[in-house]
């Protein structure tokens, strides 16, 4: 059996259609709304899901804390969103998107639509259709072959 280039895989070909996608949408986010593609994802979350705390914002970005949390000082400084303390809980920082973050919102969604659609353009109405049910069904995904869990520390493999 001839072995298929790894560039054939599903992973490699996602990941490149997501970074070429990711580059040209950034580029155009900088230029007319003067912010980066994560910085954006963030903003969204908080148009989206006001008054919440970073964890949720990780979670929902999907970024790694130090991250998020470096994106959230640039917008804080810019004026873009607003911290408080949680009432509830000081230990817990609540987060919002400003008038002037929503704003921003606004305009970047305009133009990941726009964004949206020329890349989906090579694309028949039918091939659309399937490749929005495909990528519904690979979120869906659960692997057969699963990484071993971690042994608990202290505990080595036992010699062969």
């Amino acid at each position: 059996m001839t072995r298929k280039s790894f560039r054939s895989y599903v992973t490699y070909r996602l990941e490149l259609v997501s970074r070429v996608a990711r580059e040209t949408a950034d580029d155009i986010y900088r230029r007319e709304c003067g912010f980066d593609i994560r910085e954006l994802r963030v903003l969204r979350t908080l148009a989206e899901q006001p008054d919440i705390t970073v964890a949720e914002i990780v979670e929902a970005t999907m970024f790694e804390r130090t991250m998020v949390s470096r994106i959230i000082s640039r917008l804080v400084r810019s004026g873009m969103l607003h911290r408080r303390i949680c009432e509830l809980d000081a230990r817990q920082v609540r987060l919002s998107a400003t008038p002037g973050g929503l704003a921003v919102v606004t305009r970047a969604n305009t133009l990941g639509d726009e964004l949206n659609e020329d890349l989906l353009a090579v694309l028949t109405p039918d091939e659309r259709s399937c490749f929005d049910r495909a990528l519904g069904k690979l979120t869906t995904w659960q692997p057969r072959h699963r990484a071993a869990p971690p042994r608990p520390r202290g505990e080595e493999e036992a010699p062969r």
